[in-house]
C-alpha cells in the first residue's frame, strides 16, 4: 500500500510532464511570435529614434535661429540705449554745437564687438507755415536727404537737419526727414512720444541700407530731434559671421504706422525661402516704427544633416537579436512554469503540515487542560491527607517522611497549575482577576511559600524590599506565581552554597524604571546563560543545559509563562545574564497599575 502522499506526488510528476510537453510544443510558436514582435519592435524603435533625432536636429536649428534673432534684437536695444544716453547732452546744455556732437559720436563704443551708431544729427521741428521763414533765416532750401539739389515736397511738418556729425551717411544741412517716408514716420512718432527712442524702417542711401533712431530733444530753445544712424548692412554682415552653415536668413520689413503701404518687403536675403528648406522659423520684433520679421530656413546641410546612424543600428541589431531574445524568453517561460508548479506543490505540502501542526498543538493544549484538571483533585487529596498525617506521627522521622510527601505534592500541584495556565494562554482564554495588591506582602508570601524540599544545600535567600512600596492593581495569584517561579528558577540555578536576592522598589519618573513604575528583581549567583540559552529559556517546554552539561529539573514552562503573565499586566520581563556571572530577571510593572502614590 502506498503512503498517503505517494499518490499526490505521482500525480504531480505526471502533471509536470504534461506541462513540460505542452510548454515545449508552444515554445516554437512562441519563438516565432516573439521573433516577429522583436523585428517589429526594432523597426518601430528605429523609426521613433530617427524621428527623435530629426526633432532634436530641428530643435537645435530652432534654438540657433532664436539665438541669432535675439542677438539682432539685443543689438537694436543697445543702440537705442546709446541714443537715450546721448540725449542728456541736449537737456544739460543750453546749445549743442556740431563739434560737440562729433565728440559725442567719437565716444561711442568702438571695440569691434558692440554694435554702435554710424552717425549723429539734430533736426528741428517745423510746421509747413514756418518753412519759408526758416529757409530765409538759414539761407538754405529744404531738400531730400542724400540729394541736396532736390527740394523737399510740402508736408504738414518738416524736420530739417541743423547739425550733423562726420559719420555716414552724412545728412547735409537742410535735409528734410519728411521727404523720405521711413524717416517721416519715425520723426512723427518721436515727436508724439517724448523722450522715447523711436527707430525708423530701413532706407537706402549711398548704396547701403540704414535705419535711423530719433528721440525728442531741445537745442537752444528750438524743439527738435536727436538722430542716430544705424548701418543695417553692417549689423547683418556681423551676424553672418555668427550663424552656422545650413541656416538661411531672410529679413522682411513691414511699413511704419504713418505709411499707407501695408505689404512687407524683403530687406535682406532671398525673395522666397529656398525650395530645399526643411523648416522655417519666424521671429518678429518691433522697435518704434521698425517692424522686422526674421525668417530662418533650415537647410538639409545644417550640422551635416540628421544623424540616422543610431536608428539604423537599432533596427538592424534589434532584428538580429530578436530570435535569440525570443528563444531565451521561451525557455524562461518554460522553466518558470515548472518552478511555479513545484512551488504550488511545496505550498500545498507546507499548508498540510501547518494544518497538522495546528491540529497537534490544539490537541496538546486540550490534553494539558484535561490532564491538569484530572490531576488537581487527587493532588489536593494527597496534600490534605499529608497535613493530617503529619500531626499524628509519633516520631520525627515519620513526620519528615510525611513532610517530604507533602512537599512533593505541592511541587507537583504547582506544575499542574502552570500547565493549566499555559493551556489557557495557548487558547487565549487566560484572563486576569484583578484586585488591590500589597506588593510587599505579596512578595514576602511568595518567598515563604517556596518549600524547603526544593532548596539546595546552603542556598541563602535575601529579601530586600524598599519601604513604602505602593499598592497596585492586578491579579494577585498570578503575580505571586510569577515571583514563585522566578525564585524557584534562581534557587535551581544558584546551586549548593549559592545566593538568591529578591528585591522590589519604586522608581522615580526620571529614572531607569519606565515612568516611575514598580520593579521586582530576582538575582542568583549561578553559572549564568549565553544569549542562545536566554532565547531558548523563553520558549515553551525548552530546558536550558548548565555549563556542567546537566539539565535543571522542570518542564520548561516557567519563564515563558512568567513573561506572558507580566505582559497581561502591561509590564515587561527582561533577563540580564552572562556566562559565569549569574542571572538577574527584572519585572517592571507600569505606572498605571499603581493605586497609592
Amino acid at each position: 500500500m502506498n503512503p498517503p502522499g505517494a499518490s499526490r506526488l505521482g500525480a504531480s510528476r505526471v502533471g509536470a510532464s504534461r506541462l513540460g510537453g505542452s510548454v515545449s510544443f508552444g515554445a516554437f510558436a512562441l519563438v516565432l511570435l516573439l521573433s516577429l514582435c522583436g523585428v517589429a519592435a526594432s523597426v518601430l524603435g528605429a523609426l521613433r529614434l530617427a524621428e527623435s533625432s530629426r526633432q532634436n536636429w530641428l530643435e537645435r536649428g530652432r534654438m540657433e535661429a532664436l539665438e541669432l534673432s535675439s542677438a539682432v534684437d539685443g543689438a537694436l536695444l543697445q543702440v537705442e540705449a546709446q541714443l537715450g544716453a546721448l540725449v542728456t547732452l541736449f537737456h544739460s546744455s543750453s546749445f549743442v554745437e556740431a563739434d560737440e556732437l562729433s565728440r559725442a559720436e567719437a565716444n561711442l563704443p568702438s571695440d569691434g564687438l558692440s554694435v554702435t551708431l554710424s552717425g549723429l544729427a539734430f533736426a528741428a521741428i517745423l510746421d509747413d507755415s514756418e518753412r519759408r521763414r526758416y529757409e530765409d533765416r538759414r539761407g538754405i532750401v529744404l531738400s531730400v536727404p542724400g540729394n541736396p539739389d532736390k527740394p523737399s515736397p510740402s508736408w504738414a511738418s518738416h524736420f530739417p537737419v541743423m547739425l550733423a556729425s562726420q559719420g555716414r551717411p552724412q545728412f547735409h544741412e537742410g535735409a528734410d526727414l519728411a521727404a523720405i517716408a521711413p524717416l517721416r514716420s519715425m520723426a512723427l512718432s518721436a515727436t508724439r512720444l517724448e523722450r522715447t527712442v523711436v527707430m525708423s524702417p530701413t532706407f537706402q542711401m549711398v548704396d547701403r541700407r540704414f535705419a535711423a533712431l530719433a528721440v525728442s530733444a531741445p537745442n537752444g530753445g528750438t524743439p527738435g530731434l536727436l538722430l542716430g544712424i544705424l548701418d543695417v548692412d553692417e549689423l547683418f554682415e556681423r551676424m553672418v559671421r555668427w550663424e552656422l552653415p545650413g541656416l538661411s536668413m531672410r529679413l522682411l520689413e513691414y511699413p511704419g504706422s504713418w505709411e499707407l503701404d501695408s505689404e512687407p518687403k524683403t530687406v535682406r536675403g532671398v525673395a522666397e525661402p529656398p525650395n530645399e528648406a526643411v523648416a522655417t522659423f519666424d521671429h518678429r520684433f518691433t522697435h518704434g516704427e521698425a517692424r522686422w520679421h526674421l525668417q530662418w530656413s533650415l537647410l538639409p546641410s545644417f550640422e551635416g544633416g540628421v544623424d540616422t546612424v543610431p536608428a539604423f543600428m537599432l533596427g538592424i541589431g534589434g532584428s538580429m537579436l530578436s530570435l535569440l531574445v525570443g528563444l531565451a524568453l521561451c525557455l524562461l517561460i518554460y522553466q518558470n512554469a515548472l518552478i511555479r508548479q513545484r512551488v504550488d506543490e511545496r505550498t500545498a505540502e507546507l499548508s498540510d503540515a501547518l494544518n497538522r501542526a495546528e491540529a497537534g498543538n490544539q490537541a496538546k493544549t486540550n490534553f494539558l487542560a484535561v490532564i491538569g484538571h484530572e490531576l488537581r483533585t487527587p493532588l489536593n487529596a494527597v496534600i490534605g491527607f499529608a497535613d493530617l498525617l503529619e500531626s499524628r506521627q509519633p516520631t520525627d522521622e515519620a513526620r519528615s517522611y510525611v513532610n517530604f510527601v507533602r512537599g512533593g505534592g505541592r511541587h507537583l500541584l504547582r506544575l499542574v497549575n502552570a500547565l493549566l495556565e499555559v493551556a489557557q494562554a495557548e487558547t487565549g482564554e487566560l484572563a486576569l482577576e484583578e484586585s488591590e495588591i500589597d506588593v510587599t506582602q505579596m512578595i514576602a508570601e511568595a518567598v515563604r511559600s517556596v518549600d524547603a524540599s526544593v532548596m539546595a544545600p546552603g542556598v541563602a535567600i535575601a529579601l530586600d524590599l524598599a519601604e513604602g512600596l505602593p499598592t497596585v492593581r492586578g491579579d494577585r495569584e498570578r503575580l505571586q506565581l510569577v515571583v514563585v517561579n522566578l525564585v524557584l528558577n534562581a534557587i535551581r540555578a544558584a546551586g549548593e552554597g549559592g545566593r538568591v536576592a529578591v528585591g522590589a522598589w519604586r522608581g522615580p519618573e526620571d529614572g531607569d524604571i519606565p515612568n516611575g513604575g514598580v520593579r521586582i528583581r530576582v538575582c542568583d549567583t549561578g553559572s549564568g546563560m549565553t544569549e542562545n540559552q536566554v532565547q531558548a529559556s523563553l520558549q515553551l517546554f525548552e530546558q536550558v543545559e548548565s555549563p556542567m552539561n546537566r539539565r535543571h529539573e522542570g518542564l520548561g514552562i516557567g519563564l515563558p509563562l512568567c513573561r506572558h503573565l507580566v505582559r497581561l499586566h502591561g509590564g515587561t520581563l527582561e533577563i540580564d545574564t552572562r556566562p559565569g556571572q549569574g542571572t538577574a530577571v527584572t519585572v517592571d510593572l507600569p505606572p498605571h497599575r499603581i493605586l497609592s502614590r
